[in-house]
């Protein structure tokens, strides 16, 4: 429990010097929740900045952090009465929407799926939290381990926006990595919040709590709370910087863009897919001073300008230690360092897999042309006219599925987006709901020429979250039966989306609890098994290779990932026998090699690869380590 006392600290220093901030540059909102929302954004900005520079200069210690900690709260504590006014004010709002609301069950639905999904976020992380235990949370324990952020130059992601994982990387250097996950959770809770104020303010009251359960309920977005991912805390920026951006364009007040673009920037700066709402926007404000055009181009560039400050840094950053500001992308007009143009292109298709149709093969890929590479296998002109249902119908198709169970539990987007969105055309909408429709049109087809991933829809799909609402309170305007039917469908759906959450959350009571260890929780998982082999085993200044298992955070040792495709660190070019790939993993200082065979080929396979580790095998320069039976399909070797 220690770990969500010290989460709470954390926030309460956020939401003090987000107000402290938003006060200084005269861009605090009169609202109190839409004041709240955005000063949790800027304040965990400023915070992770913070955090971020303490980092490159080598001073991760818990001591520095807590001092930076402390004189934060301390700068920021004449706010401390108006945070805690608003936090009772919030408590109190939410008892009466809980108990007197004629919306009330709307709202303890959302309360319920909040509580369930923060039984996950206090639980050990799964293997099922893919990329927490490959990037986010890996790279924070490895920076940790370090005392300082350095280039992880196995993983390009470690040279991406970081402002999320600056806040798990402060829990791993106070060794609480159990707060870890809440940071994701909370901005799940903020998203929420953001969405309900955001059609409660543009639309009306009712639109606001129907669209945060359509949220609350989007099963891959309710996953999302319980794991250490990234994509909620670019949900809140993102809504906040639609709410934003509609009220200057009907007020006109330009604090009201400047605003905007704190939270467009803040988004940008958690996860690079903000750029596309960012530049969106820009244009945007052009397009709503179209008549004054010398004032639009001053306003917009303004607008990116703020944006940019925001964010630039952690661009500035990947541009310093690698050539290339939006690394590994754009290789062909940056480069970058440890990257090649066989690694860019293999990374591009593997993007554009996802979704309905196969991608041809290599051979078929070389024969087509330009165009026909372009419309080929997902986007095909066919699959892109019906991606609406089929990203609907068959999200196992658009993720990296477990099982399909799995798919529509964690990773789908459901089914009230097809089903609501459509009713939007039979009524007159408003200004904002069409804001919203007009800025989902280009980021849809980017989201469907660039990289068809359900998780990367969401950021999307909410922006028009409100506008799905509204469509739930004007079906029951205008007809008593269609009213029925759609308030039948969206409590059917959140009675099943529900039961869903149970299935994988309340499993995990124990473990969050702290009932059971979380080495006795995760005991009988394959990955953990493996890796405390070495872990137990080997020395501590070892060194792993990893062979088709990126997620290395429970090692307690450096490791890098060794597959070409990840850099150029080991040259398979030169390696090309066993003694010489032997040769590279000492000249980078690996010590053992840990292979996932359920993603690997076996060694006798004639994988290029596994036939030199095969070889290094046989020449006797890697010795197998006895492996428990749950440990399976892993093996690790120790290099002779």
């Amino acid at each position: 429990m220690l770990g969500a006392v010290v989460y709470l600290a954390v926030i309460l220093t956020t939401y003090m010097a987000g107000i402290c901030v938003l006060r200084l540059v005269r861009l605090s909102p009169d609202d109190g929740a839409q004041r709240a929302l955005a000063a949790l954004v800027v304040g965990h900005v400023l915070l992770a900045l913070l955090i971020l520079v303490a980092g490159l200069i080598g001073c991760l210690q818990w001591w520095v952090l807590a001092h930076l900690l402390l004189l934060t709260a301390l700068a920021s504590l004449r706010a401390l009465d108006d945070c805690l006014r608003s936090v009772v004010g919030m408590l109190a709002r939410l008892w009466w929407e809980l108990t007197r609301s004629p919306l009330r069950l709307i709202h303890w639905a959302i309360v319920i799926i909040i509580a369930l999904q923060l039984i996950a976020a206090l639980a050990p992380p799964l293997p099922t939290d893919y990329d927490g235990l490959a990037e986010h949370l890996a790279m924070a324990k490895q920076w940790a381990r370090d005392g300082r952020i350095h280039p992880l130059w196995y993983d390009h992601h470690s040279q991406f926006p970081a402002t999320l994982q600056m806040f798990y990387l402060l829990a791993h250097v106070f060794d609480l990595p159990g707060a870890a996950k809440l940071f994701h959770w909370g901005f799940g809770v903020m998203a929420i919040a953001a969405t309900v104020v955001t059609g409660r303010r543009l639309l009306a009251p009712a639109a606001g709590s129907w669209a945060g359960l359509i949220l609350a309920t989007t099963p891959g977005f309710a996953w999302l709370m319980g794991v250490a991912y990234v994509d909620l805390a670019a949900i809140t920026c993102g809504m906040l910087a639609l709410l934003f951006f509609i009220r200057w364009a009907q007020e006109r007040a330009d604090w009201l863009l400047w605003l905007s673009a704190l939270m467009a920037g803040a988004g940008a700066g958690v996860k690079m897919q903000g750029i596309a709402l960012l530049g969106l926007l820009g244009l945007a404000v052009l397009f709503v001073l179209r008549r004054r055009l010398r004032t639009g181009i001053l306003r917009a560039a303004a607008f990116v300008g703020i944006a940019l400050i925001v964010c630039g840094p952690w661009y500035l950053k990947s541009y310093l230690w690698t050539g290339n500001p939006v690394y590994p992308f754009a290789y062909s007009i940056f480069g970058g360092k440890y990257w090649s143009a066989d690694r860019a292109e293999a990374y591009h298709l593997s993007q554009r897999d996802y979704g309905r149709g196969e991608i041809p093969s290599a051979e078929e890929h070389a024969r087509m042309s330009p165009l026909e590479r372009a419309f080929a296998g997902p986007h095909a002109p066919l699959n892109l006219l019906l991606a609406p249902l089929n990203v609907t119908l068959s999200p196992v198709e658009f993720t990296v599925p477990l099982s399909p169970l799995g798919v529509w539990a964690t990773d789908a987007i459901g089914p009230l987006w097809l089903a609501l969105l459509p009713l939007l055309a039979l009524f007159r909408r408003p200004p904002p709901v069409r804001w919203m429709l007009w800025l989902l049109l280009p980021l849809w087809v980017w989201w469907l020429w660039s990289m068809q991933l359900n998780r990367y829809l969401l950021p999307t799909l909410a922006l028009v979250a409100p506008a799905a609402g509204w469509a739930v309170v004007e079906a029951e305007r205008h007809s008593t039966l269609l009213g029925t039917i759609v308030r039948s469908v969206v409590t059917a759906w959140s009675a099943i989306a529900i039961g869903l959450i149970c299935l994988y959350a309340l499993p995990q009571t124990r473990a969050a609890l702290g009932v059971v260890r979380a080495d006795d929780y995760l005991a009988g998982v394959s990955l953990h098994a493996a890796a405390e082999v070495i872990n137990q085993r080997a020395p501590a200044n070892a060194k792993v290779a990893l062979y088709g298992e990126p997620r290395g955070y429970y090692l307690d040792r450096d490791y890098l990932w060794a597959e070409r495709g990840h850099s150029a660190l080991i040259d398979y070019d030169t390696a090309t026998t066993g003694e010489a790939l032997v040769a590279e993993w000492r000249r980078l200082g690996v010590t053992h090699v840990m292979i996932n065979f359920g993603a690997f080929p076996s060694l006798d396979s004639g994988d290029p690869v596994a036939a030199r580790i095969g070889q290094a095998l046989d020449d006797g320069l890697l010795e197998p380590l006895p492996m428990p039976a749950v440990a399976r399909p892993y093996a690790v070797f120790r290099l002779t």
